[in-house]
């Protein structure tokens, strides 16, 4: 058979016809040899498989060479070994054990010096290793795997028969084996994918619940309060946090904050702004303007990627049913009253922006019956399929209409639920979400003096 380069320089991968009309009257049997590499390298380099693909490459081999026994050997880089991955006799595959440094054996020798070993008759050549395969190799054919000289590999093809393998069957294999490569390199790139993307999600999963575990689920022994919390990221990782803390007999400390930005870094921002707060509030039960400015001082002065949290903190006070409240950029929160519903107008500059910020506070005085409503903004955000947000007056038409059975639970629910239905099942949702429901109850009996429980 002639070179393949001399029948035209006709390329074995793309949509145009590979053999043209012209080359199967002048050259029948190239351009048939042509046509058949063609096919096997299409084939081949569409599988990601491993083990599918070394399948595919033993038939598809089958096809160009016969052959009694073939094996496929992949050089690890990091043990510096040829190592056997695949192997197949009589169209059954066989145990594949043998590992080889290069310049050892048949296959050592052709990955080493990256060229083509024909032997004709094994049994005169020194360097041939016998392996158990279950025939008694004559003859071997050993075609380096490369890709720019880097070496991928080795097929290993052997027969009981003396002579049986050809220069042309050479040529042959020498033109395939640049697509088996590719096709090996693209299987073990994309498992690499795979593993890496299994690492990843099940990082992300363990770090969601971690992030869980830092949010409390509510708080006992608050007299007059009945309170509830929802969170519901975007990603597996959420940029939003909210936080319940003691604060004094009788008193009960309340954040919530979303950091700028998504994912694993706004996450672990966010943490770090909840450890900050917990620490302070060991020693320090500041009103929550001082709280917001202490909290940006250090925010600012561990300035983080351009980051910036929008934070409301709140303390209420059981014995006087009084909320007092500083905003560092939240959403305003929102008093419903005898199915009313007020804007509590607080303005503020979000943590970790400007040094020394100054914040403003604002005490309300709340009657049993009262709901307080914090909400970060995912709540009014949350878009249809046509980017229509949920608003604000499909809120305060929700709220308006609670009922004054509804447990603060309950209203959180409602909440979350009239989103979903807003967004729709298929819009994923661009921005997390997260509620604290205050409801204010008639409980005259409580005893004031008991620290609140965080849970």
């Amino acid at each position: 058979m002639e070179d393949l380069s001399k029948l035209g320089g006709f390329a074995l991968l793309g949509d145009a016809d590979p053999v043209p009309q012209s080359l199967l009257v002048s050259y029948p049997e190239q351009a048939k040899t042509l046509k058949l590499l063609y096919e096997v390298s299409r084939e081949l380099t569409s599988i990601l498989d491993r083990e599918e693909l070394l399948r595919r490459v033993a038939e598809s081999v089958k096809k160009i060479v016969d052959y009694d026994v073939f094996s496929v050997m992949l050089w690890n880089e990091q043990a510096q070994l040829l190592e056997s991955v695949f192997a197949m006799r009589c169209n059954d595959s066989i145990a594949a054990r043998l590992c080889l440094p290069l310049h050892h054996g048949l296959t050592g020798t052709a990955a080493g010096e990256r060229r083509i070993l024909r032997i004709n008759d094994v049994t005169e050549d020194p360097r041939y290793i016998r392996c158990e395969t279950g025939v008694e190799a004559r003859s071997e054919l050993v075609v380096p795997l490369l890709m720019q000289d880097r070496l991928i590999g080795v097929l290993d093809l052997e027969s009981a028969e003396p002579h049986a393998f050809t220069l042309e069957h050479e040529r042959m294999l020498s033109t395939l084996s640049s697509y088996v490569a590719i096709a090996l390199e693209n299987a073990r790139l994309y498992e690499e994918a795979r593993e890496s993307e299994r690492r990843l999600r099940d990082d992300l999963d363990t770090a969601r619940e971690i992030q869980l575990q830092l949010l409390p689920t509510g708080a006992r022994e608050v007299p007059g309060l009945d309170l509830a919390a929802a969170y519901v990221p975007a990603r597996e990782l959420g940029g939003d946090f909210y936080d319940f803390l003691p604060y004094g007999k009788g008193r009960l400390g309340f954040a919530l904050g979303d950091v700028s930005g998504k994912g694993t870094a706004a996450a672990l921002y966010g943490s770090l702004a909840i450890g900050m707060l917990r620490e302070h509030v060991v020693t320090h039960l500041c009103p929550p303007a001082e709280m917001l400015a202490t909290l940006n001082r250090r925010l600012y002065n561990d300035r983080f990627d351009s980051r910036f949290i929008a934070m409301l903190f709140a303390t209420f006070d059981a014995p006087s049913r009084s909320l007092t409240l500083a905003n560092a950029g939240g959403p305003y929160p929102l008093l419903v009253r005898g199915g009313c519903v007020q804007t509590i107008r607080l303005e503020g500059v979000p943590l970790g922006l400007i040094p020394n910020s100054e914040y403003d506070e604002t005490t309300v005085e709340l009657t049993p019956g009262d709901v307080v409503l914090f909400a970060s903004d995912g709540i009014l955000e949350s878009e249809n399929s046509v980017q229509e947000e949920f608003g604000p007056k499909r809120l305060f038409a929700l709220l308006s209409g609670l009922s004054q059975g509804d447990s603060a639970q309950e209203i959180a629910e409602q909440i979350l639920a009239a989103t979903d239905g807003h967004s729709g099942a298929g819009t994923a949702p661009h921005d997390d979400r997260t509620l604290v429901v205050l409801r204010v109850t008639d409980d005259s009996s409580a005893d004031f003096s008991k620290l609140p429980i965080i849970y």
